[in-house]
């Protein structure tokens, strides 16, 4: 019911200035028990009733200002009466969609549409509460019983009549919500009364906090109890039967006199290359056939005829108790099984070798711009989005491919790595798209496969893209655009779903000035670029990546090495033009050719092929600067290197011999931030 439906039409307002006189012509004229007030702008300033006039003249009060209560917020037409709250007010002001007053709600109206909508609310109640297939029962505080529906009644074999008044256990033999009654906490229960089982749901009935009593619902779940118990026994006996299928190390199957297979195990499938079929095809169909028609067991010898594997097949058929044969098992021995099993030994050793040797999910890095790369490289591999990775030689732009892939929707499909300039230019349009077979002189019979037909679902990574010849760039191009490839030979084009992940050492902007790389095709890759930083550009890494394949060939070559202070320090200087690759490759080094467990600035030196550190000179100046720029990147430099040694900025400031507070705003001032407590090192942050 809506407040609409039982308001007050508004057939005049008052004004706040109107005086009391006016106002009782007003209620008497219309009579009305109670109007809104409002201002000359037909504001809604306030509500008065008709006992407020009254009251004002004998007070001998004048306007209606005088007299008048604050009006609550006005009422929607649209408004459930149910739901809301009148306040203390005689009236209150009812609106429309547009805020325009259209009537006045009082409080008697509320109450008596109110008690009509609960007494309707009690009737839906009551009806569900007869109409309910569970039994439902309630008590009062002191165990009698107030309420009972028919299926209730049914379960206790007694009536409304006999049971309302009575005490609880006088009607029905569990005392479950007496107890409930006592600890005013609810309980679910399964109990049996004699060969009939019960569930039953019981809840405490709570009144301004006290419990006031307690309901039950509770259902004869005796039929379903039983058939639950006699279907567990059946899953049981299935499940010991499937169990024994698969445990064996033979193709299993059951089917009927059409051939139909009604049940396998999964060596059954493995046998007949996965194809799931839910049919015996010839010749096992004739076994089949034979051990029906004969009604006994038979045998026979096939070799399959892509695996060349020979087989053994046996027909069992299942007699009915009328002496009828509707159905056979089927077993199926592969006698080349123990060299099958050998080979996928052999693979699963392969694999676990290449997977030991596989990179972690997780990249290597502290620095800001590397973290900014990742980040772009995250939201990336949520879209199916061309990607164009950038950076000099050995920045890890095979590794961040790989991460993409790992991160994007297609890590369960392949991932094909193709190094572009490793592929001879005659053999790369057969390589990349594929070809018939007889496409060419020496063509496999099959044909082949091309590396996007490999990827295709998946991911491809075009790593060295700038050393594609142009008149492969064209083909490239439509692949990308309509995401077709042709083979070599082939007369049609074939569809593929391929994500495309580009790299290039090489500025392919300044090649397409020069010629040498097709414009569109750099456009159709150049969706979004990532831009790798060099490893010069992110030395925050370097203490990172030590430490991981210091680890690493710590366990490959059963060797220790630690690496003193100063000798990461000499690192973190040496410019790395080979980028990380370079890093792994010397790391590695070391610990082939270290005689000695400590590596310290002179090793680093020596493998480096770095002038040694000394102690005469140590501030190189290659070019004037600014004095003032100078002294800033001298004392930014000590700074890092004394907290490298130091670890905290306690200790690095006694080194410094200057205070902690002025070397925490020193390092604030060149962006040396701290990373994790003090106590967990620090790294420096970008100048930009």
């Amino acid at each position: 019911m809506m407040v609409g439906d039982i308001m007050v039409k508004a057939k005049a307002v008052i004004f706040e200035s109107d005086s009391l006189d006016e106002a009782a012509r007003t209620f008497v004229e219309y009579g009305l028990d109670g109007m809104v007030v409002c201002r000359c702008s037909e504001e809604i300033v306030g509500v008065v009733a008709v006992k407020d006039v009254l009251f004002g003249l004998v007070q001998g009060k004048t306007t209606v200002r005088e007299v008048m209560r604050p009006s609550l917020p006005p009422l929607s037409i649209h408004d459930r009466v149910e739901v809301i709250e009148f306040g203390g007010g005689p009236l209150r002001p009812v609106v429309d969609e547009s805020g325009r007053l259209v009537g006045v709600l009082t409080k008697e109206q509320h109450l008596t549409a109110y008690a009509k909508v609960a007494q309707l609310r009690l009737k839906h109640l009551d009806a569900i509460f007869n109409a309910a297939h569970n039994g439902i029962l309630s008590i009062d505080a002191k165990g009698r019983i107030t309420s009972i529906n028919p299926p209730a009644e049914k379960m206790a074999r007694t009536t409304k009549e006999e049971a309302i008044g009575k005490f609880l256990t006088d009607v029905v033999i569990p005392s479950g919500l007496l107890e409930v009654v006592r600890t005013g906490k609810g309980h679910t229960e399964k109990y049996r009364v004699g060969k009939r089982v019960y569930i039953t749901n019981r809840s405490p009935i709570i009144d301004e906090g006290k419990v006031v009593g307690a309901v039950g619902v509770f259902q004869d779940i005796s039929e379903i109890e039983f058939i639950s118990n006699e279907l567990e026994t059946v899953k049981r006996i299935v499940n010991e039967l499937q169990t024994v299928m698969e445990a064996s190390s033979d193709g299993i199957a059951i089917t009927d006199r059409s051939g139909m297979i009604t049940r396998r195990n999964k060596k059954w499938d493995a046998l007949f290359l996965g194809t799931e079929q839910e049919r015996v095809t010839a010749p096992l169909d004739r076994v089949v056939r034979q051990a029906l028609d004969g009604r006994q067991p038979c045998s026979m010898l096939h070799q399959g005829t892509e695996t060349g594997n020979i087989w053994i097949v046996s027909a069992v058929p299942i007699i009915e108790e009328d002496g009828r044969a509707e159905r056979v098992v089927l077993y199926v021995k592969d006698m080349t099984e123990m060299e099958q099993l050998r080979s996928e030994l052999e693979e699963t050793k392969r694999l676990l070798h290449m997977l030991g040797r596989q990179e972690e999910d997780h990249l290597i890095y502290r620095a800001p711009a590397m973290a900014h790369v990742v980040n772009i490289a995250r939201q990336a591999a949520a879209v199916d989005v061309t990607l164009l990775l950038t950076g000099e030689s050995g920045t890890g732009k095979e590794e961040l491919a790989n991460y993409i892939w790992k991160q994007s929707a297609r890590r369960a499909r392949p991932f094909v790595k193709v190094n572009c300039g490793a592929i001879p230019e005659t053999l790369m349009e057969s390589e990349l798209f594929g070809y018939e077979p007889g496409a060419f002189t020496g063509a496999a019979k099959k044909g082949k496969k091309g590396y996007f037909e490999q990827a295709d679902g998946g991911t491809i990574f075009l790593d060295e893209i700038s050393e594609i010849p142009l008149h492969l760039q064209v083909k490239l191009l439509r692949v990308l655009q309509s995401m077709e490839i042709m083979r070599l030979g082939a007369e049609a084009p074939k569809r593929i779903d391929v994500r495309v992940i580009a790299a290039t050492n090489k500025p392919l902007e300044e090649l397409v000035a020069a010629g040498r790389f097709r414009a569109d095709l750099f456009y159709r890759l150049n969706v979004m670029p990532i831009a790798i930083p060099p490893l010069r550009d992110r030395k925050e890494d370097i203490p990172l990546l030590v430490d991981h394949y210091r680890k690493r060939f710590a366990k490959k070559y059963q060797k220790q090495l630690v690496f003193t202070d100063r000798a990461l320090a000499m690192m973190m200087d040496y410019h790395w033009p080979g980028n990380v690759r370079e890093l792994v490759n010397a790391i590695e080094r070391m610990f082939v050719t270290s005689a000695a467990p400590v590596v310290d600035e002179d090793h680093v030196a020596k493998w480096l092929h770095l002038e040694p550190p000394t102690a005469a000179d140590p501030v190189s100046v290659s070019e004037v600067v600014p004095l003032k720029q100078a002294v800033a990147d001298v004392e930014r430099q000590l700074i890092i290197k004394a907290l490298h040694k130091a670890k905290t900025y306690r200790r690095a400031a006694k080194l410094l011999g200057v205070d902690a507070s002025t070397l925490v705003r020193k390092a604030q001032k060149y962006g040396i931030q701290s990373w994790g407590g003090e106590e967990d090192g620090f790294h420096a942050a970008s100048r930009d």
